[in-house]
C-alpha cells in the first residue's frame, strides 16, 4: 500500500503536542482544543525584540522575530511557554519566560532533548529550577523608588556599620542615586566608597518589591560588575502615620548580575537600612518670589523656585558658572536684609553634591544678581574666606521675562567717539551696529546718542551717513540701574533685534572728564571685570552736547541764522543792482 505524505502531517503534529491524532470533535481532550493558543510557528512579543544582557553570557542576547540568539528558533508557543529548536543539533527545549518589566525578562528552561512536545517538555520544569535574568541593553531608565536624602547603615556579612552614617541622595536626574559609604572603625570589611546607581526596572512580588539598576564606581570594568538586583520593603512611615513617623526602607542587594537568592530584604550580599532624613531647610528671600523663573541676560540659564521657595532648579542651555543642570536647596541663611542675602546652599549637579556659599543681591523688582563660592563637602566650610571671596567671585545677572521700563539716566544728547567692537561679538551685536549700514558714505559706527529725548525710557543710537535718509537708529529700552564703587550698571533691551541677537544688554559706564562718559556693553552679565570704554562686547566714549531741547534749539537757531544771512545777502544784492 502506497503511503500518502500528507497523511503523516496530523500524526507528526500530534507527536509534537503529545496528543492522539483524533479530531477534537470526537471527544479528545487535547491541550490544543482546550487552549486554542498553540501556534505552529511563533514570534516573540514585539516589545521583547532587541538586545539583552545575561550574566555569564559573553555576547548580548538578541531576540528578533522568532529567534532567541543563544538558544535557537521558536517553533511553538502557548502563553509564556515557548518550544525552541536548536537548529544545529536539532534538539528541543521548553523555555518559560516571564516579563517582570519592559527592561527585565526572567526565564526557566529544560535541558535540550531530541524531540518532545511543548507540554511534556514544560512539565519537567520544577519550582526550584534555576532562574535566569535578562536585562535590556541600553534600557531607558526610570525614576528611582527612593528620592530625596537618606542616611543608612549597611552590613556586608561582618556586622552592621552604623557610625558614622552613610548617605544616599537623588541626583539631578530622578533616575540616578548617589550612595556614599562610610567606614566604621569597629566593623571588618567596611570602607569608604562612592557608588552611583541608575534605576532601570521595578516590580512587585508579594509584599516585596524589586529593583534592577546599573552601578558605577571605581571597581566597575564590565556589565557583570554593573548590573545588580535589589529587593526592598517599606518598614515605616506608612499611610496614616504622623508627620513625625520615620520612613525606613530595608534593602538587600545581589552579589552578582542576577536576581538569584534575593528572597527577602534581610538577606543578600549586602543589606541596608535606609532612613529618610530631612536636612535643615530655609527659604530664599521673599523678594525673589516676584517671578517663578529668573533668566540670565543671554537666557542660557534659568533659575526656577520650587517647594515653597526652599529650592532653586537651575536649567542650562549653554555654558554657565554651575555647569550642568543643578538643584540648589536653601540650607542656612547666614545674613539677610531687604537688599541682599547670604545663604549656604546644598547643591546637586548630576550626581555630584555638596555645599556652596551664595550671595543674592536685589537690584530691582525685576533684576537680581548672585555670587557663588567654591564647592565644599561640609556646610561650615562654604562661607569661609578660603572658599568664598566676594571681591573675586563673578556676578551672574538675572532678569524676569518682562522687566519693567524705567527712565534712562543721563538724559540729553551726546556725541560718540572711539567705538571698539570685538570680533567675537560682531555676529551677535547686529542690534548695536546696524545690519543695513552698507551704503556708500555710511560708517559702521554710531556717531551720536540721544537719551530720554524721544521717550523717557529709551536711548537712541544714530549712525551718520552721507544721505540722512539712510541713517540707522538703534533704540534700547531702559530697565533697572544701580551704581557700585563709582561704576554704573544699566539693564536694557534692544527695541528690535535679529533672531540671533542678544535679548538683554548690560551697559557699564563710568564718568570721565569734561562731560565724557566711558561705556561698555555685555550681553551675558554685568561683569565687574569689564573696563568701560576699553573692553566689553562694545566699547565707546560719549560726550555731553547738552539737553535734548538745547541741542534742538541750537540746530534750529543755526538753520534760522543761515536763512537770515541768505535773505540779507539777496536783499543787499538787489539794493546794489537797483542803484
Amino acid at each position: 500500500m502506497r503511503c500518502n505524505l500528507w497523511t503523516l502531517v496530523p500524526i507528526v503534529t500530534a507527536l509534537l503536542l503529545g496528543t492522539p491524532p483524533s479530531s477534537p470533535a470526537a471527544g479528545t481532550s487535547s491541550a490544543l482544543s482546550k487552549t486554542n493558543k498553540f501556534e505552529p510557528s511563533c514570534v516573540f512579543p514585539e516589545k521583547w525584540q532587541g538586545y539583552w544582557f545575561q550574566s555569564g553570557v559573553r555576547q548580548s542576547i538578541q531576540i528578533h522575530l522568532n529567534k532567541f540568539s543563544t538558544k535557537g528558533k521558536c517553533v511553538a508557543s502557548d502563553g509564556d511557554k515557548f518550544l525552541i529548536v536548536e537548529e544545529k543539533s536539532n534538539c528541543h527545549r521548553c523555555v518559560v519566560i516571564h516579563e517582570k518589566h519592559d527592561n527585565v525578562l526572567q526565564y526557566k528552561e529544560t535541558y535540550c532533548t531530541r524531540m518532545e512536545s511543548l507540554y511534556s517538555l514544560c512539565s519537567h520544569i520544577t519550582g526550584d529550577a534555576l532562574l535566569y535574568s535578562m536585562f535590556r541593553v541600553n534600557a531607558v531608565p526610570l525614576n528611582c523608588p527612593f528620592s530625596g536624602y537618606h542616611t543608612f547603615s549597611y552590613d556586608r556579612g561582618h556586622g552592621e556599620c552604623t557610625t558614622p552614617a552613610s548617605t544616599m541622595e537623588s541626583c539631578t536626574q530622578e533616575s540616578r542615586l548617589i550612595l556614599r559609604y562610610q567606614a566604621c572603625p569597629d566593623v571588618y570589611g567596611s570602607e569608604s566608597a562612592v557608588e552611583e546607581l541608575q534605576c532601570l526596572a521595578t516590580w512587585k512580588e508579594g509584599s516585596s518589591r524589586y529593583l534592577v539598576g546599573k552601578m558605577e564606581h571605581l571597581h566597575v570594568s564590565s556589565n557583570e560588575d554593573r548590573y545588580r538586583c535589589f529587593v526592598y520593603e517599606k518598614a515605616g512611615g506608612g499611610i496614616g502615620s504622623g508627620s513625625d513617623s520615620e520612613v525606613v526602607y530595608r534593602v538587600a542587594q545581589s552579589g552578582d548580575a542576577t536576581c538569584n537568592g534575593l528572597f527577602s530584604p534581610m538577606e543578600g550580599s549586602r543589606t541596608m537600612t535606609l532612613r529618610r532624613a530631612n536636612p535643615p531647610r530655609c527659604k530664599f528671600p521673599a523678594w525673589m518670589t516676584t517671578t517663578a523663573h529668573w533668566h540670565s541676560l543671554d537666557y542660557k540659564s534659568t533659575y526656577s523656585l520650587h517647594h515653597r521657595n526652599t529650592s532653586l532648579k537651575v536649567s542650562q542651555s549653554g555654558d554657565s558658572v554651575l555647569g550642568d543642570d543643578s538643584r540648589l536647596h536653601c540650607s542656612e541663611v547666614k545674613a539677610a536684609s531687604s537688599e541682599s542675602a547670604t545663604i549656604i546652599v546644598h547643591f546637586t549637579t548630576g550626581c555630584q553634591s555638596g555645599f556652596m556659599c551664595m550671595v543674592f543681591y536685589r537690584r530691582d523688582q525685576h533684576v537680581i544678581e548672585l555670587q557663588s563660592g567654591m564647592k565644599t563637602r561640609r556646610p561650615e566650610e562654604a562661607c569661609t574666606q578660603s572658599n568664598f571671596d566676594r571681591t573675586k567671585a563673578p556676578f551672574v545677572t538675572l532678569v524676569t521675562s518682562n522687566p519693567e521700563q524705567h527712565k534712562c539716566p543721563q538724559v540729553g544728547r551726546f556725541s560718540v567717539t572711539g567705538m571698539i567692537r570685538r570680533d567675537r561679538e560682531k555676529r551677535n551685536s547686529d542690534d548695536e551696529v546696524g545690519t543695513d549700514l552698507r551704503g556708500e558714505g555710511c560708517s559702521l559706527e554710531f556717531r551720536s546718542v540721544a537719551v530720554g529725548c524721544g521717550e523717557d525710557e529709551t536711548m537712541e543710537f544714530r549712525s551718520h551717513c552721507s544721505s540722512p535718509a539712510t541713517n540707522v537708529i538703534s533704540v534700547y529700552n531702559c530697565h533697572a540701574g544701580w551704581s557700585e564703587n563709582g561704576t554704573h550698571y544699566l539693564i536694557t533691551t534692544p527695541n528690535s533685534r535679529s533672531s540671533a541677537g542678544a535679548k538683554r544688554y548690560c551697559f557699564i559706564y563710568t564718568p570721565g572728564i569734561g562731560g565724557t562718559y566711558h561705556f561698555s556693553t555685555s550681553p551675558v552679565t554685568c561683569s565687574r571685570a569689564v573696563r568701560p570704554g576699553i573692553t566689553g562686547a562694545l566699547a565707546f566714549n560719549i560726550t555731553h552736547q547738552g539737553l535734548c531741547a538745547e541741542v534742538t534749539n541750537r540746530a534750529v537757531l543755526h538753520v534760522s541764522s543761515f536763512y537770515l544771512i541768505v535773505i540779507l545777502s539777496l536783499f543787499v544784492s538787489k539794493l546794489i543792482l537797483y542803484r
